[in-house]
This record gives C-alpha cells, structure tokens and sequence, in this order.
C-alpha cells in the first residue's frame, strides 16, 4: 500500500506569499528607505533648535518659515511664572526684507592705453610678483586707486582683454600723466 498525505493536505490553506509579492514588498521597503535618506540629507533638516539654550542643539528639527512668531524665551533656572501672574508680553519679530537682486556696483574706471612696455604686479612693489609684461598700445582699465611706493606711484589696472586680472603698474612710466 502506498503512502497517502493526511486529508488536511489537499484543503486550501487562505492565501499564499508568492515570488512575485515578496519582490513588490522589497522594493518598496528598498524606495521608502531611499526617499527618508533623502529627507534627512535635506539642508533645512539640519536647523535645529536650541531650547535649552546651552549651545547643544539637538532637541528637534524645525523648518523655517515665512514670519516669525511669537516667543516667550524662559533660561534654565529661571522660574515659569506665567501660571501665577499676567502672561509676559512677546513682541513678535517683524519678518526680514526679502533680498534685493541689486548688482554690487562696480568700481570706476576709464580706459588708457600703455605708452611703454610695463610688468603688471599683484602689488603696489618691484618685488612683487608680475603677472606679464605688456607691449605699448595695450588696453587697460585704469582704477581710481592709486599707491606709491619706492618713490613711485602705482595705479590699480586691469587689461582690458576679458581675464579679469586686477594688478598695479607705474602710472606716469606706463600710462603718461593722465
């Protein structure tokens, strides 16, 4: 006689777990983790605030807002005495300006051409270090800032070729008596 499974075998058992759910399962746990690293790793995440305030800011995360609130600030030891007399009067911080896009303005200058060949210098000083030597004819921006040193007077320029190298050269020696 062959051996035959218990009758409580062949009946249907509710539902089953199969590959395909476990796969579904896994990937969404794997998506969930990835979107909180996200959260977490997110800049604004990082502000928090000091309630006690003993420089050890890691109570709780806040996010900024657009206005301020209301705050009553209470110090360690310092008693809680709105229950027994009349609530403390919070002046509410008015809400910051909204930054302008105003450009920063830029230095004035006017425009001369070398007259001799002259070192442009990262300094007012011979023995600074010269950023090259241009030939008669060169455009420069010429700065109202001027230095004189070693019996000279050095004018802040800038060549007029777009590389944005700001130096000192001799004004009269270089740039005539403008």
């Amino acid at each position: 006689m062959s051996q035959q499974p218990p009758e409580w075998w062949g009946r249907p058992r509710g539902a089953r777990i199969g590959c395909a759910d476990v796969t579904i399962v896994s990937i969404a746990s794997i998506a969930a983790f990835i979107i909180l690293i996200f959260v977490l790793l997110r800049s604004d995440f990082a502000k928090v605030v000091d309630v006690f305030g003993n420089g050890n800011p890691t109570v709780g995360a806040v996010r900024p807002t657009d206005t301020a609130a209301p705050v009553a600030i209470i110090t360690p030891g310092q008693a809680d005495t709105t229950a027994s007399t009349p609530a403390p009067t919070t002046a509410a911080a008015a809400p910051a300006a909204p930054p302008t896009n105003t450009p920063a303005p830029t230095p004035a200058f006017r425009r001369g051409n070398l007259k001799d060949s002259c070192n442009l210098r990262q300094e007012a000083s011979v023995k600074s270090t010269t950023y090259g030597v241009f030939s008669p004819g060169t455009a420069f921006k010429l700065y109202s800032e001027t230095r004189s040193n070693e019996g000279k007077t050095w004018i802040k320029v800038e060549p007029d070729d777009g590389t944005g190298r700001v130096g000192w050269m001799w004004q009269v020696e270089c740039f005539g008596s403008q």
